[in-house]
């Protein structure tokens, strides 16, 4: 893994993964002085301008970004920072492993349209007052009577 050193302390990145745009790291700071260690969860949203190079804002778990795709395994291997966005980070992953079945009709979360039923597993497919839409796993909520 990546690791960056001064006089005073030694930063190393002992894991990583990409997310879509978002780049995930736990990052480990060794102080030199005191031989004391941190771990923290950070989240680099990376971006492509138009005629430029790549640009990222980074941001640690504290600051509670709004991005959930952090791997739970991450989540053992830090400290809690922010219950709160750790809370989000569990739901998100329980809704992308949500099992659905075809003629369910299931909420959405964060969409334009309430809920679907659902016609299609794999594409995930569904259709709402006679349309029919391709439904990201993310937007997927409870399961309706």
């Amino acid at each position: 893994m990546k690791s960056e050193e001064n006089d005073k302390r030694r930063w190393d990145t002992i894991a990583h993964c990409v997310r879509g745009n978002v780049l995930w790291t736990v990052a480990k700071i060794t102080f030199k002085q005191d031989k004391r260690q941190e771990r923290f969860i950070t989240c680099y949203l990376l971006q492509k301008s138009e005629g430029c190079d790549w640009g990222y804002k980074d941001m640690t778990e504290g600051m509670h970004p709004y991005h959930y795709s952090c791997p739970l395994k991450y989540l053992d291997m830090t400290p809690v920072a922010n219950e709160a966005w750790r809370t989000e980070v569990r739901a998100y992953h329980q809704r992308r492993n949500k099992k659905v079945e075809v003629g369910q009709k299931i909420g959405l979360i964060n969409a334009a349209i309430p809920w679907i039923v659902i016609t299609s597993k794999r594409p995930l497919l569904g259709t709402h007052d006679g349309k029919r839409y391709r439904i990201p796993l993310r937007m997927l909520g409870e399961v309706m009577a």
